[in-house]
């Protein structure tokens, strides 16, 4: 039997290599980006005093990649604010991290930096050192160059010192370091012992002032050695002093002028301004007064006050003025400065009708009476006006009454002057009108009985 031959099928495979992520580490520092070795040595540090490098990461591939890998494994060594973990990096894309370090004790330290698929060892050496720190409200905290050291609120004049200590706590001697004040608001309060050897356990100190030259936030630095610690401080003004009304008024009435000034406390020690302000409550329900202000007009009056002064300055006077008004009711006068204020009240009681001027006008056939003046209580009704000769005796037929409670009334509903008026009152004559030499009007309201002068024509 022939033996027949079958065909076979081959099937070559290839191997296709599967895609990797590349990853490259750099150093960055001062600006530089160099490859990281494989060895990388942070140098010589002093215990207790923090050194960081900064990493970056890059993916050198042509495609995406995620980084999820990213620690410091050695004591002292930690990752400084670590990017939040996976991060897809496209390709040359970069991300970068720092890696700090800080020793307690002297001695050679490592550690592996790994990230994602690269490897880093990172040595450093810790140097004895000295320890510092400085006393505080809360006991004595050792200095963070992380951590400013903070001398509180100071008022503009005044000083706040604090005190600094040095501690050698090695086996063998030290030298301190030199020591530096940086910042217009801080200084050196007491003899640097920059220089002196500080045997084992023996210790030093200094002291540093803060005296603000300004308001507000301020800053400055301590230098010891190599190390710079951040100083801070607030400088506040010293408060204003609380103010004093003091009102002259020689009588608490209507149509009168007073003066009101402001006494300080205690001579003031920065500048301000406050205000005096004039409120007015009348008697009569609904009136209206704007004559109650001060002479410069308005309710409301600024003084101003600069170190050295014991009283206010209204520009360039000590008093501001005010009108009291035409109307009965109760004056309210405050005065604020700071946080500071004071405050006194002043009653403007009712009175008579009170007249300010008086005029008559004589006409073939009339007579024309003109009364300027004010009612404070706004109930003015009653009038009564009386006419004389030459000779001063009264004409006929004597007094006349008039009732001007309506015409009053109306008025002052309209009215947004207080208790200020002006009547005009003409009267028919029959006869010769020259006779008529002089006059005089009564008024009366809810507080008693006023007449004019016996004016002339």
């Amino acid at each position: 039997m022939k033996r027949r031959s079958i065909p076979t099928l081959c099937l070559a495979l290839l191997a296709i290599p599967a895609l990797h992520a590349q990853f490259q580490l750099y150093v960055v520092s001062g600006g530089a980006v160099t490859p990281a070795p494989m060895t990388y040595n942070l140098g010589a540090v002093n215990t207790g005093v923090p050194a960081a490098v900064q990493f970056r990461l890059v993916n050198t591939s042509a495609a995406p990649a995620t980084f999820d890998t990213l620690k410091a494994a050695g004591v002292g060594f930690t990752i400084i604010n670590p990017p939040a973990l996976p991060i897809s990096l496209g390709p040359q894309a970069s991300t970068d991290f720092t890696v700090g370090f800080e020793a307690a004790s002297a001695g050679s330290y490592s550690a592996v930096l790994s990230a994602q698929n690269v490897s880093v060892l990172l040595t450093v050496t810790a140097l004895p050192s000295l320890t510092y720190s400085v006393a505080g409200t809360t006991g004595s905290q050792p200095l963070s160059a992380a951590t400013p050291i903070d001398f509180g609120t100071t008022l503009l004049g005044s000083v706040v010192t604090l005190h600094f200590s040095i501690s050698n706590q090695t086996a063998g001697g030290l030298i301190v370091p030199a020591i530096a004040v940086q910042g217009a608001d801080f200084a050196l309060a007491s003899p640097s012992p920059s220089g002196a050897l500080l045997q084992s356990q023996q210790n030093a100190t200094f002291d540093v002032q803060f005296a603000p030259t300004a308001v507000g936030a301020r800053d400055g630095s301590l230098q010891i050695g190599n190390t710079a610690y951040i100083l801070t401080g607030t400088g506040v003004a010293p408060p204003l002093p609380a103010p004093q009304l003091i009102v002259n008024l020689t009588q608490p009435q209507s149509g009168q002028q007073g003066a009101v000034a402001v006494k300080l406390a205690s001579v003031a020690q920065t500048s301000g301004s406050g205000t005096v302000t004039l409120t007015f409550t009348p008697g009569p329900a609904g009136a209206k007064d704007s004559a109650v202000q001060f002479a410069a007009g308005g309710q409301t009056v600024s003084f101003t006050v600069s170190p050295g002064d014991t009283q206010g300055h209204f520009g360039s006077q000590l008093t501001a003025p005010f009108q009291t008004g035409t109307t009965a009711g109760a004056l309210a006068i405050a005065v604020q400065l700071g946080n500071a204020a004071d405050r006194q009240t002043v009653v403007i009681a009712p009175a008579p009708v009170a007249v300010s001027a008086a005029t008559g006008a004589r006409a073939s056939g009339s007579i024309t009476l003109t009364v300027t003046g004010y009612d404070n209580t706004r109930t003015a009704g009653p009038l009564t006006f009386t006419f004389f000769d030459a000779s001063g005796n009264p004409v006929m037929p004597g007094a006349i009454q008039a009732n001007g409670a309506a015409a009053f009334a109306n008025y002052f509903q309209a009215s947004t002057l207080g208790g200020t008026f002006q009547l005009k009152a003409v009267f028919p004559v029959t006869g010769d009108s020259s006779a008529v030499g002089s006059f005089e009007v009564g008024f009366s309201n809810s507080a008693g009985s006023s007449a004019t002068a016996r004016t002339q024509f």
